[in-house]
């Protein structure tokens, strides 16, 4: 003991000196221990660095010359980062709050459709994403290109092979939202055309990269049963555009029921047109040209055809 003391008593400097030094490097150890939890904590809530970013070069258009200007590089940038965080960190019911009204109205009612059609197919595992400015407007519609794929230090596959999608920047009061899986949005039309059997109403156009989808309100004036097209063409149900091009509508995946209108009867149908999305040239009809009166069709499926044409 007296040795101790008389040890304590000689370097009393030198001692205190290590016991400083070592309680110094433990409480750098723990700050540096919590800076790295606290890291990973925000990772792992959606809270990520990227708003630092300028988002310059996924802002170069890859199909419209040009690129997305510069006031809202970020923005646009940091909603879509904010996203596609949150479906990776399998926090979908945030995500979903991101969503644009006119997606959760057509593709999306409830955050339960969100997670089964959209979420679950591509974000199952551990993903990464990245995103490029795919067309920009006069119109201010800008599109996303996104590509998600497996992350590779993760799983230990390689990321050749992903899934795409394409989304739409839509302002929402005084902030931005999105429309995704290939959506556009809605154009409100309201056009309408009679004639002796029947009056079509384009009510709205829901446009998708690949396609357009049109809802129409049609009424029977006939005291027959009507059909809207007979099919005995490919090409008798189409939207023009404004240099005269046509496209086809998908009327095969219709029911004949759901085209055929009973006396005075009136409903609402949606017909796909094979139109992609192009941010210059506007649609300027719809055409139905194969419209017969049932019994007569029945009778004899040579009869000449009702044709109707509504501009939009």
């Amino acid at each position: 003991m007296h040795k101790l003391l008389r040890f304590y008593s000689q370097n009393r400097i030198k001692v205190w000196t290590t016991v400083f030094a070592i309680v110094f490097i433990i409480l750098v150890i723990q700050i540096l221990n919590n800076a790295t939890k606290k890291e990973k904590n925000n990772t792992n809530k959606g809270e990520t660095a990227f708003n630092v970013v300028s988002y310059h070069n996924e802002s170069e258009s890859i199909i419209t010359e040009g690129s997305v200007p510069q006031i809202y590089q970020k923005e646009f940038g940091n909603i879509i980062d904010e996203f596609y965080t949150y479906c990776i960190n399998h926090e979908p019911q945030k995500a979903y709050e991101l969503l644009a009204p006119d997606t959760k109205q057509v593709l999306y009612q409830t955050e339960s459709q969100f997670e089964n059609l959209y979420y679950r197919d591509i974000f199952e595992g551990d993903k990464e994403y990245t995103f490029q400015s795919w067309s920009n407007s006069s119109e201010d519609i800008y599109i996303y290109q996104v590509k998600i794929f497996d992350n590779m230090l993760a799983t230990g596959k390689n990321n050749n092979e992903y899934v795409e999608d394409y989304v739409t920047i839509v302002p929402v009061d005084d902030h931005y939202k999105l429309n995704i899986n290939g959506y556009i949005g809605r154009k409100s039309v309201s056009q309408k055309e009679s004639n002796e059997l029947i009056t079509v109403e384009v009510v709205n156009i829901d446009s998708y990269t690949e396609h357009e989808i049109y809802t129409f309100r049609i009424k029977n004036n006939t005291d027959k049963a009507i059909l809207l097209d007979a099919n005995r063409k490919t090409n008798t149900t189409y939207v023009t555009d404004e240099e005269g091009n046509k496209f086809t509508s998908f009327l095969y995946e219709i029911a004949s029921q759901d085209l055929t209108f009973k006396a005075k009867e009136q409903k609402t149908i949606k017909i796909k047109f094979n139109r992609a999305y192009h941010n210059e040239i506007e649609a300027t009809s719809v055409n139905f040209t194969d419209i017969v009166d049932v019994d007569e069709y029945n009778q004899n499926e040579s009869i000449e055809s009702y044709k109707i044409k509504i501009e939009i």
